[in-house]
């Protein structure tokens, strides 16, 4: 177990502690375009059908294998296992060291390429993922909703903090929640590959909406 002993004032010092939330001019990106390609792939069921089995021994003709009717215990799905708990020591770093509070799983998700993407430069939060939007408090999702960013603080996997921003894309009738700019560093420092499992946590120390990334 690896044990943080920092006192509160030289924290905040030492780690800079974050500037109070800003939102950040709409004028200050009006060149920055988006361009997304959602390729839609339609699953396909395909049919059984069931055929007649001719097998020529000594000219002897076979009946139908059928295939054994599937119980319904095999055809019940899998309930998901539950997500792992916040670990130890991120825990004791933002509720005993940093005075966070009100610890939220916002999401559980795969790394794909397009979040290691450098040209992109984004962390994608998915509406169809997201497991709560509750981590947002009124006035910070009507920023979002009017399309204003915002500066929040992030703990990234080897628990070290900075600054990011957190934007909200639509995209027809897909919205997600993206972290953005400093987001390149944070994959080269902490090593993020395809294919990794993240967790992000959401909280509060005092007003400050903050998160912490996990890697699994």
């Amino acid at each position: 177990m690896i044990m943080v002993h920092v006192d509160q004032q030289k924290f905040q010092k030492s780690h800079n502690a974050p500037p109070p939330p800003q939102i950040l001019r709409k004028q200050d990106h009006t060149g920055f375009k988006l361009r997304f390609k959602f390729n839609n792939s339609v699953g396909l069921k395909r049919k059984r059908n069931l055929k007649a089995v001719e097998e020529e021994d000594d000219g002897d003709w076979v009946a139908p294998k059928l295939k054994p009717k599937r119980t319904k215990k095999q055809e019940k799905s899998v309930c998901p296992i539950p997500p792992p708990d916040l670990p130890s020591k991120f825990r004791q770093l933002i509720v005993e060291e940093m005075g966070g509070r009100g610890l939220v799983l916002v999401i559980q998700k795969t790394i794909f390429f397009s979040d290691i993407n450098p040209t992109a430069s984004r962390f994608s939060i998915p509406f169809s993922q997201v497991k709560t939007h509750d981590f947002l408090n009124e006035a910070e999702a009507k920023e979002l909703d009017d399309k204003n960013p915002m500066q929040v603080w992030l703990l990234d996997p080897s628990m070290k903090g900075t600054s990011i921003t957190l934007n909200k894309w639509v995209m027809g009738s897909s919205s997600l929640y993206v972290l953005t700019n400093t987001w390149n560093p944070i994959v080269k420092n902490n090593q993020l590959k395809k294919g990794d499992t993240v967790q992000l946590w959401s909280f509060r120390m005092n007003s400050l909406l903050c998160f912490a990334l996990v890697k699994l």
